[in-house]
């Protein structure tokens, strides 16, 4: 069985600006469908923005057309309840990304982002791949 997780958005970013990261590593377990991507709605614009700034509308269009097509994305409606219940143990920024991990029940949360740290769900990309006994690169992202 797969396992699920949850992706954030600066995992999607490393992977794509740093070929031999980790965060490459996780999407393509994810490309060869050996692991079950989840994203939020928060995510995928945060992605899209990202790409449209830096690289313009088509790159942009391609990715987002991407995460529909390999991930599950959740409505923010669904964290609503979660949201409300972890609201000041972490920033809002990343408050919706905790929720829909807590809301579904996901034992990883991957981001390179500190502010997770608290949570027994975050995994850097290094660590996710430690976890799961893939040979990982030297940086953490």
């Amino acid at each position: 069985m797969k396992i699920r997780v949850f992706l954030d958005t600066n995992v999607f970013i490393y992977a794509f600006e740093f070929p031999k990261s980790n965060s490459r590593k996780i999407i393509e377990l994810l490309n060869q469908n050996e692991i079950e991507a989840v994203i939020s709605e928060k995510v995928l614009s945060e992605i899209q923005r990202y790409f449209l700034r830096h690289y313009g509308k088509e790159l942009a269009n391609t990715f987002r057309n991407y995460l529909f097509a390999s991930c599950t994305i959740i409505p923010a409606v669904f964290a609503l309840k979660e949201m409300k219940r972890y609201r000041g143990l972490i920033k809002d920024k990343d408050l919706e990304q905790l929720a829909v991990t807590k809301g579904l029940g996901l034992k990883y949360l991957i981001s390179y982002d500190r502010d997770f740290e608290p949570f027994e769900e975050y995994k850097t990309p290094k660590g996710f791949l430690e976890n799961m006994n893939i040979k990982s690169s030297t940086s953490e992202f």
